[in-house]
């Protein structure tokens, strides 16, 4: 096996674990949300734990401040801590957890498009554009399929606002990501911990041991540190724009990992719902390298079967 070849499968192993452990995420706190947990214990499970992992990382880097500024590190701390994620574990109560692996990254993707357009200063070329109008018809349809529009939509629609904050400033002042997650995840539990033992209800303590350790291992350990490594790795050996497109899997992923472990529906609407939030993230993700192959290969293949355009 020649060595190209031997990267694009270790390349995809990698991908497939990272957006699985994503999607999985969503799953897991909308089991955890309808069990023996509040979205409080999950918050803490989640950062806690993380914090503990990469507190040394944080420590030999620094929390960031010489970049972000003490307002932008508070900013990054409640766009994608603790805040982000309760809000997401408060959204599971109503929302099913196909709602969030379209509706977060959805949202994510047209605000991140919006705001690079206007504050960088980004362009919003073909690909994008359609990605952008086939994503946001996505999530209009999945905010109607299944009935009414709960709470728990709308608060996903703000954590995926959230998600675009936090993006634009990771990316305005150059914070490496693996920095930018030990900061997050060291500065949630300094400000969410000692709220959370002092005023906030906790479940944590009746709940059974298998499932605080299963949610502990999955949110702190998996999510916070092994995804964000399979997604760097998976870069590296596909290059930067196949793996920038691994959150265009999240909604199928999500919806699929929902039906099997939580039993939920997935109807016609959701799929449909699901397939369009994918496509136009791809497209979002992609952008000008897909429209640069698209119109390189189609009329290579039209002319081949001696469309008109090969006379």
């Amino acid at each position: 096996m020649s060595i190209n070849l031997r990267n694009t499968f270790s390349g995809l192993g990698w991908a497939i674990a990272a957006i699985t452990i994503w999607s999985g995420s969503l799953v897991m706190l909308r089991l955890g949300i309808t069990t023996s947990l509040n979205a409080y214990d999950l918050t803490v499970l989640r950062f806690g734990v993380a914090a503990l992992i990469l507190a040394p990382v944080a420590m030999r880097r620094g929390i960031g401040t010489d970049r972000l500024g003490l307002t932008g590190l508070l900013a990054i701390v409640v766009a994608f801590g603790a805040p982000y994620v309760l809000l997401i574990a408060l959204a599971m109560k109503t929302a099913p957890a196909a709602a969030a692996g379209a509706l977060n990254p959805g949202v994510m993707a047209i605000v991140s498009v919006l705001l690079g357009r206007m504050i960088p200063g980004d362009r919003i070329g073909g690909a994008r554009f359609i990605g952008l109008a086939a994503t946001a018809t996505g999530v209009v349809l999945f905010s109607r399929v299944g009935g009414a529009v709960t709470t728990g939509h709308l608060i996903l629609i703000g954590t995926g606002i959230m998600w675009a904050s936090y993006i634009l400033i990771v990316r305005r002042t150059a914070v490496p990501a693996l920095n930018a997650t030990a900061i997050v995840a060291v500065g949630s539990t300094v400000f969410y911990l000692p709220i959370y033992l002092v005023a906030l209800p906790k479940q944590i303590f009746a709940a059974p041991l298998a499932d605080v350790l299963m949610q502990a291992g999955f949110q702190g350990v998996l999510v916070s540190v092994i995804a964000i490594y399979a997604f760097n790795r998976s870069a590296e050996l596909l290059g930067p724009v196949v793996g920038a497109t691994l959150p265009a899997l999240i909604p199928v992923v999500t919806l699929g990992l929902g039906v099997v472990v939580l039993g939920e529906t997935a109807g016609a609407g959701e799929l449909t719902s699901a397939m369009l939030v994918t496509v136009g993230l791809a497209l979002i993700l992609v952008g000008k390298p897909a429209m640069r192959w698209l119109s390189s290969h189609i009329p290579r293949g039209l002319n081949r079967k001696g469309h008109p355009l090969g006379k």
